[in-house]
Protein backbone atom coordinates (compact mmCIF):
# COMPACT_ATOMS: atom_id res chain seq x y z
CA UNK A 1 0.00 0.00 0.00
CA UNK A 2 1.77 3.29 -1.01
CA UNK A 3 1.63 6.23 1.69
CA UNK A 4 -0.37 9.26 0.23
CA UNK A 5 2.85 11.61 -0.25
CA UNK A 6 4.34 8.47 -2.73
CA UNK A 7 1.45 8.54 -4.77
CA UNK A 8 1.34 10.82 -8.20
CA UNK A 9 -1.63 13.28 -8.92
CA UNK A 10 -3.04 11.20 -11.16
CA UNK A 11 -3.30 8.31 -8.64
CA UNK A 12 -4.85 10.49 -6.20
CA UNK A 13 -7.19 12.42 -8.77
CA UNK A 14 -8.28 8.88 -9.65
CA UNK A 15 -8.66 7.68 -6.14
CA UNK A 16 -11.62 10.42 -4.98
CA UNK A 17 -12.98 9.98 -8.47
CA UNK A 18 -13.15 6.95 -11.07
CA UNK A 19 -12.77 4.19 -10.28
CA UNK A 20 -12.22 5.40 -6.62
CA UNK A 21 -14.45 7.17 -3.59
CA UNK A 22 -17.06 9.13 -6.37
CA UNK A 23 -17.17 5.99 -8.22
CA UNK A 24 -17.58 3.90 -4.81
CA UNK A 25 -20.55 6.23 -3.74
CA UNK A 26 -22.36 6.42 -7.15
CA UNK A 27 -22.08 2.53 -7.09
CA UNK A 28 -23.99 2.26 -3.24
CA UNK A 29 -26.67 4.52 -4.44
CA UNK A 30 -27.30 2.18 -7.88
CA UNK A 31 -26.64 -0.86 -5.50
CA UNK A 32 -29.48 0.41 -3.53
CA UNK A 33 -31.83 0.85 -6.57
CA UNK A 34 -30.91 -1.81 -8.33
CA UNK A 35 -31.38 -3.89 -4.90
CA UNK A 36 -34.92 -2.53 -4.34
CA UNK A 37 -36.03 -3.21 -7.67
CA UNK A 38 -35.45 -6.41 -8.49
CA UNK A 39 -37.35 -7.06 -4.64
CA UNK A 40 -40.16 -5.29 -6.02
CA UNK A 41 -39.99 -6.75 -9.48
CA UNK A 42 -39.93 -10.16 -7.42
CA UNK A 43 -42.99 -9.42 -5.77
CA UNK A 44 -44.76 -7.72 -9.04
CA UNK A 45 -44.43 -4.12 -8.27
CA UNK A 46 -43.07 -1.91 -10.29
CA UNK A 47 -40.50 -0.60 -7.46
CA UNK A 48 -38.74 2.75 -6.70
CA UNK A 49 -37.58 5.22 -9.47
CA UNK A 50 -33.82 5.29 -10.10
CA UNK A 51 -33.18 8.37 -8.64
CA UNK A 52 -35.13 7.67 -5.44
CA UNK A 53 -31.50 6.54 -3.52
CA UNK A 54 -30.11 9.91 -3.99
CA UNK A 55 -33.83 11.59 -3.27
CA UNK A 56 -33.93 9.57 0.22
CA UNK A 57 -30.06 10.53 1.48
CA UNK A 58 -30.41 14.14 0.25
CA UNK A 59 -33.41 14.12 2.05
CA UNK A 60 -32.27 12.81 5.49
CA UNK A 61 -29.85 15.12 5.61
CA UNK A 62 -32.08 17.70 5.18
CA UNK A 63 -33.89 16.53 8.77
CA UNK A 64 -33.12 17.60 12.04
CA UNK A 65 -31.14 14.80 14.15
CA UNK A 66 -32.42 14.34 17.82
CA UNK A 67 -30.40 12.51 20.13
CA UNK A 68 -32.39 11.12 23.04
CA UNK A 69 -32.24 12.56 26.15
CA UNK A 70 -29.67 10.70 28.78
CA UNK A 71 -27.81 9.15 25.40
CA UNK A 72 -24.05 10.15 24.79
CA UNK A 73 -24.30 12.66 21.81
CA UNK A 74 -20.60 11.75 21.12
CA UNK A 75 -21.69 8.26 20.45
CA UNK A 76 -24.36 8.92 18.73
CA UNK A 77 -22.26 10.85 16.18
CA UNK A 78 -18.68 8.80 15.82
CA UNK A 79 -20.09 5.77 15.55
CA UNK A 80 -21.85 6.72 12.47
CA UNK A 81 -18.90 8.19 11.11
CA UNK A 82 -16.95 5.36 12.00
CA UNK A 83 -19.34 3.11 10.18
CA UNK A 84 -19.37 4.55 6.89
CA UNK A 85 -15.15 5.30 7.28
CA UNK A 86 -15.18 1.32 7.63
CA UNK A 87 -17.59 0.70 4.81
CA UNK A 88 -15.18 3.34 2.70
CA UNK A 89 -12.15 2.17 3.70
CA UNK A 90 -12.81 -1.90 2.60
CA UNK A 91 -14.11 -0.98 -0.11
CA UNK A 92 -11.26 0.85 -1.62
CA UNK A 93 -9.40 -2.37 -0.96
CA UNK A 94 -11.52 -3.83 -3.55
CA UNK A 95 -9.15 -4.44 -6.98
CA UNK A 96 -11.16 -2.92 -9.65
CA UNK A 97 -8.83 -1.19 -12.08
CA UNK A 98 -5.56 0.38 -10.78
CA UNK A 99 -2.44 -1.46 -12.10
CA UNK A 100 0.29 -2.58 -10.12
CA UNK A 101 3.68 -1.27 -12.19
CA UNK A 102 5.12 -4.44 -11.01
CA UNK A 103 2.72 -7.10 -11.40
CA UNK A 104 0.69 -5.66 -13.98
CA UNK A 105 -2.79 -6.83 -11.93
CA UNK A 106 -5.59 -4.70 -10.91
CA UNK A 107 -5.11 -3.90 -7.50
CA UNK A 108 -7.64 -1.37 -5.11
CA UNK A 109 -5.82 1.68 -3.58
CA UNK A 110 -6.04 0.61 -0.10
CA UNK A 111 -4.47 -3.00 -1.26
CA UNK A 112 -1.23 -4.52 0.96
CA UNK A 113 0.16 -7.90 1.32
CA UNK A 114 -2.41 -10.45 3.36
CA UNK A 115 -4.97 -7.97 2.87
CA UNK A 116 -7.86 -10.49 2.72
CA UNK A 117 -7.52 -11.50 6.50
CA UNK A 118 -7.79 -7.75 6.96
CA UNK A 119 -11.11 -7.78 5.07
CA UNK A 120 -12.39 -10.24 7.06
CA UNK A 121 -11.84 -7.81 10.16
CA UNK A 122 -13.21 -5.08 8.52
CA UNK A 123 -17.01 -7.03 7.84
CA UNK A 124 -16.57 -8.06 11.48
CA UNK A 125 -16.55 -4.15 12.76
CA UNK A 126 -19.75 -4.29 10.27
CA UNK A 127 -21.27 -6.06 13.37
CA UNK A 128 -19.36 -4.64 16.44
CA UNK A 129 -20.18 -1.15 15.01
CA UNK A 130 -23.58 -1.75 14.66
CA UNK A 131 -23.54 -3.68 18.16
CA UNK A 132 -22.44 -0.30 19.86
CA UNK A 133 -24.72 2.47 17.74
CA UNK A 134 -27.86 0.47 19.12
CA UNK A 135 -26.42 0.06 22.54
CA UNK A 136 -25.31 3.39 23.80
CA UNK A 137 -29.19 4.76 22.28
CA UNK A 138 -30.25 2.90 25.32
CA UNK A 139 -33.51 1.80 23.67
CA UNK A 140 -34.66 -1.94 24.49
CA UNK A 141 -36.02 -2.06 20.79
CA UNK A 142 -32.27 -0.89 19.73
CA UNK A 143 -30.32 -3.27 22.18
CA UNK A 144 -32.03 -6.03 21.04
CA UNK A 145 -31.55 -5.52 17.23
CA UNK A 146 -28.23 -4.73 18.05
CA UNK A 147 -27.40 -7.77 20.13
CA UNK A 148 -29.52 -9.67 17.43
CA UNK A 149 -27.14 -8.34 14.98
CA UNK A 150 -23.83 -9.46 16.96
CA UNK A 151 -24.82 -12.81 16.85
CA UNK A 152 -25.98 -13.12 13.36
CA UNK A 153 -22.77 -11.56 12.51
CA UNK A 154 -20.31 -13.99 14.58
CA UNK A 155 -22.57 -16.95 13.12
CA UNK A 156 -21.52 -16.17 9.78
CA UNK A 157 -18.14 -14.94 10.06
CA UNK A 158 -16.59 -18.44 10.05
CA UNK A 159 -17.92 -19.92 7.51
CA UNK A 160 -17.42 -16.41 5.45
CA UNK A 161 -13.61 -16.84 6.23
CA UNK A 162 -13.83 -20.76 5.26
CA UNK A 163 -15.54 -19.64 1.98
CA UNK A 164 -12.86 -17.05 1.07
CA UNK A 165 -9.99 -19.77 1.70
CA UNK A 166 -11.03 -22.07 -1.20
CA UNK A 167 -10.51 -19.44 -3.45
CA UNK A 168 -6.85 -18.80 -2.02
CA UNK A 169 -6.30 -22.51 -1.58
CA UNK A 170 -6.94 -22.63 -5.25
CA UNK A 171 -4.55 -19.80 -6.56
CA UNK A 172 -1.61 -21.26 -3.82
CA UNK A 173 -2.05 -24.46 -5.33
CA UNK A 174 -2.18 -23.10 -8.45
CA UNK A 175 -1.51 -26.77 -10.10
CA UNK A 176 2.07 -26.81 -8.83
CA UNK A 177 2.86 -27.79 -4.91
CA UNK A 178 6.15 -25.95 -5.33
CA UNK A 179 3.56 -22.72 -5.32
CA UNK A 180 3.07 -20.79 -2.23
CA UNK A 181 -0.03 -19.61 -0.68
CA UNK A 182 -1.01 -16.02 -1.35
CA UNK A 183 -3.03 -14.04 0.81
CA UNK A 184 -3.76 -10.56 -1.31
CA UNK A 185 -6.40 -10.00 -3.05
CA UNK A 186 -5.17 -8.39 -6.09
CA UNK A 187 -3.59 -11.93 -6.66
CA UNK A 188 -6.37 -14.18 -6.14
CA UNK A 189 -8.14 -11.82 -8.84
CA UNK A 190 -5.29 -12.12 -11.44
CA UNK A 191 -4.74 -15.95 -11.18
CA UNK A 192 -7.97 -17.92 -10.35
CA UNK A 193 -8.93 -18.54 -14.00
CA UNK A 194 -5.12 -19.73 -14.37
CA UNK A 195 -5.28 -21.93 -11.76
CA UNK A 196 -8.52 -23.54 -12.69
CA UNK A 197 -7.21 -23.97 -16.35
CA UNK A 198 -4.28 -26.36 -14.53
CA UNK A 199 -7.32 -28.15 -12.61
CA UNK A 200 -10.38 -27.96 -13.41
CA UNK A 201 -12.11 -30.21 -10.93
CA UNK A 202 -10.82 -27.64 -8.36
CA UNK A 203 -14.30 -25.64 -9.75
CA UNK A 204 -16.05 -27.92 -7.71
CA UNK A 205 -14.97 -26.98 -4.36
CA UNK A 206 -15.06 -22.63 -6.02
CA UNK A 207 -18.98 -22.80 -6.75
CA UNK A 208 -19.94 -24.78 -3.26
CA UNK A 209 -17.95 -21.82 -1.80
CA UNK A 210 -19.32 -19.12 -3.96
CA UNK A 211 -22.89 -19.70 -2.75
CA UNK A 212 -21.64 -19.94 0.68
CA UNK A 213 -20.59 -16.50 -0.03
CA UNK A 214 -24.19 -15.19 -1.63
CA UNK A 215 -25.92 -16.34 1.68
CA UNK A 216 -23.71 -15.23 4.01
CA UNK A 217 -23.24 -11.71 2.34
CA UNK A 218 -27.22 -11.53 2.71
CA UNK A 219 -27.01 -12.10 6.66
CA UNK A 220 -23.69 -9.64 6.36
CA UNK A 221 -25.96 -7.05 5.01
CA UNK A 222 -29.37 -8.15 7.17
CA UNK A 223 -31.11 -8.85 4.08
CA UNK A 224 -34.11 -10.98 3.79
CA UNK A 225 -34.56 -13.24 5.34
CA UNK A 226 -31.98 -12.24 7.56
CA UNK A 227 -33.29 -9.48 8.63
CA UNK A 228 -34.48 -10.11 12.53
CA UNK A 229 -31.86 -7.50 13.89
CA UNK A 230 -34.16 -4.83 11.91
CA UNK A 231 -37.41 -6.32 11.66
CA UNK A 232 -40.16 -3.53 11.68
CA UNK A 233 -43.01 -5.75 12.77
CA UNK A 234 -41.16 -6.52 15.95
CA UNK A 235 -38.65 -3.72 16.65
CA UNK A 236 -39.44 -1.05 14.93
CA UNK A 237 -36.47 -0.61 12.69
CA UNK A 238 -34.54 -2.14 15.19
CA UNK A 239 -30.70 -0.98 15.88
CA UNK A 240 -31.26 1.90 14.04
CA UNK A 241 -34.89 2.88 15.63
CA UNK A 242 -32.99 6.23 17.44
CA UNK A 243 -30.96 7.28 14.59
CA UNK A 244 -32.38 10.02 12.26
CA UNK A 245 -31.35 12.63 10.06
CA UNK A 246 -27.34 12.87 8.76
CA UNK A 247 -26.63 10.24 10.73
CA UNK A 248 -29.18 7.87 9.47
CA UNK A 249 -28.21 9.12 6.09
CA UNK A 250 -24.80 8.22 6.97
CA UNK A 251 -25.83 4.66 8.13
CA UNK A 252 -27.78 4.40 5.36
CA UNK A 253 -25.15 5.15 2.76
CA UNK A 254 -22.48 3.10 4.39
CA UNK A 255 -24.75 -0.15 4.04
CA UNK A 256 -25.07 0.58 0.89
CA UNK A 257 -21.16 0.82 0.80
CA UNK A 258 -20.77 -2.11 2.66
CA UNK A 259 -22.91 -4.06 0.06
CA UNK A 260 -20.42 -2.57 -2.54
CA UNK A 261 -18.05 -3.93 -0.57
CA UNK A 262 -19.30 -7.02 0.44
CA UNK A 263 -20.21 -7.98 -2.96
CA UNK A 264 -16.96 -6.65 -4.63
CA UNK A 265 -15.44 -9.08 -2.27
CA UNK A 266 -16.83 -11.78 -4.01
CA UNK A 267 -16.51 -10.62 -7.22
CA UNK A 268 -12.73 -10.66 -6.90
CA UNK A 269 -12.62 -14.13 -5.40
CA UNK A 270 -14.64 -16.18 -7.20
CA UNK A 271 -15.77 -14.46 -10.39
CA UNK A 272 -11.69 -12.96 -11.50
CA UNK A 273 -12.34 -9.56 -10.29
CA UNK A 274 -11.74 -7.18 -13.36
CA UNK A 275 -10.55 -9.51 -15.40
CA UNK A 276 -11.66 -8.85 -19.14
CA UNK A 277 -10.09 -12.02 -20.67
CA UNK A 278 -7.88 -9.64 -23.18
CA UNK A 279 -4.89 -8.20 -21.02
CA UNK A 280 -2.59 -9.60 -23.25
CA UNK A 281 -3.88 -8.28 -26.04
CA UNK A 282 -5.26 -4.20 -25.31
CA UNK A 283 -1.66 -2.68 -25.00
CA UNK A 284 -3.37 0.19 -24.13
CA UNK A 285 -3.53 1.04 -20.08
CA UNK A 286 -5.93 3.57 -20.63
CA UNK A 287 -8.16 1.26 -22.27
CA UNK A 288 -7.62 -1.67 -20.46
CA UNK A 289 -8.54 0.45 -17.04
CA UNK A 290 -12.00 1.63 -18.64
CA UNK A 291 -13.02 -1.96 -19.29
CA UNK A 292 -11.54 -3.47 -16.21
CA UNK A 293 -14.01 -0.55 -14.29
CA UNK A 294 -16.57 -2.09 -16.86
CA UNK A 295 -16.35 -5.36 -15.92
CA UNK A 296 -15.99 -5.27 -12.77
CA UNK A 297 -19.08 -3.12 -12.29
CA UNK A 298 -21.10 -5.81 -14.48
CA UNK A 299 -20.13 -8.47 -12.36
CA UNK A 300 -20.64 -6.92 -9.39
CA UNK A 301 -24.63 -5.84 -10.65
CA UNK A 302 -24.97 -10.08 -11.20
CA UNK A 303 -24.11 -10.90 -7.87
CA UNK A 304 -26.00 -7.98 -6.32
CA UNK A 305 -29.19 -8.88 -8.42
CA UNK A 306 -28.85 -12.83 -7.47
CA UNK A 307 -28.85 -11.50 -3.61
CA UNK A 308 -31.91 -9.29 -4.43
CA UNK A 309 -33.49 -12.23 -6.36
CA UNK A 310 -32.93 -14.65 -3.82
CA UNK A 311 -34.23 -12.87 -0.66
CA UNK A 312 -37.49 -12.96 -2.70
CA UNK A 313 -38.45 -16.34 -2.13
CA UNK A 314 -37.90 -16.91 1.38
CA UNK A 315 -39.88 -15.84 4.45
CA UNK A 316 -37.75 -14.42 7.39
CA UNK A 317 -36.42 -16.49 10.08
CA UNK A 318 -36.22 -15.95 14.06
CA UNK A 319 -32.27 -15.28 14.98
CA UNK A 320 -32.47 -18.76 16.19
CA UNK A 321 -33.01 -20.51 13.03
CA UNK A 322 -30.23 -18.28 11.92
CA UNK A 323 -27.65 -19.62 13.68
CA UNK A 324 -28.59 -22.94 13.59
CA UNK A 325 -28.35 -22.55 9.91
CA UNK A 326 -24.91 -21.13 9.79
CA UNK A 327 -22.98 -23.39 12.25
CA UNK A 328 -25.18 -26.60 11.59
CA UNK A 329 -25.71 -26.53 7.80
CA UNK A 330 -23.23 -23.10 6.58
CA UNK A 331 -20.34 -24.37 8.56
CA UNK A 332 -20.16 -27.68 7.64
CA UNK A 333 -20.75 -27.15 3.74
CA UNK A 334 -17.72 -24.94 3.54
CA UNK A 335 -15.95 -27.05 5.41
CA UNK A 336 -16.92 -29.66 2.54
CA UNK A 337 -15.41 -27.17 -0.06
CA UNK A 338 -12.09 -26.63 1.60
CA UNK A 339 -11.16 -30.49 2.02
CA UNK A 340 -12.58 -31.49 -1.48
CA UNK A 341 -10.56 -28.08 -3.17
CA UNK A 342 -7.51 -29.47 -1.01
CA UNK A 343 -8.12 -33.22 -1.84
CA UNK A 344 -8.77 -32.62 -5.81
CA UNK A 345 -5.50 -30.96 -5.80
CA UNK A 346 -3.39 -33.32 -3.64
CA UNK A 347 -4.63 -36.00 -6.17
CA UNK A 348 -4.03 -34.21 -9.23
CA UNK A 349 -7.07 -35.13 -11.23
Amino acid sequence: MEDLSEMSGIEIALMITVPGILFIVIMALFIDWLDRKVYARGQNRKGPPFLQPLYDIVKLTAKESIIPTGVSKFWMTVLPIAFFATSLTGALMIPMAIFDDITGAATGFASFDFDIFFVLFIILSFGLLIYFMGIVTKNPFAQTGSTRSLLQALSFEIPLAFSFLVPVLIVGIGGSPDTPSTFRLSEVSANLFASLGANPWLIIGLVIAFAISILVMMAELEEFPFDSPVAHTELADGWLVEYGGWRYALIILGERIGAFFIGGLIVTLFLGGPSVGLEGVIANPVLMGFLNVIFFTLKLIAVIAVMSFLRTLISRIRIDQTVRLAWKIVLPIALVAIMLTLGLSMLGV
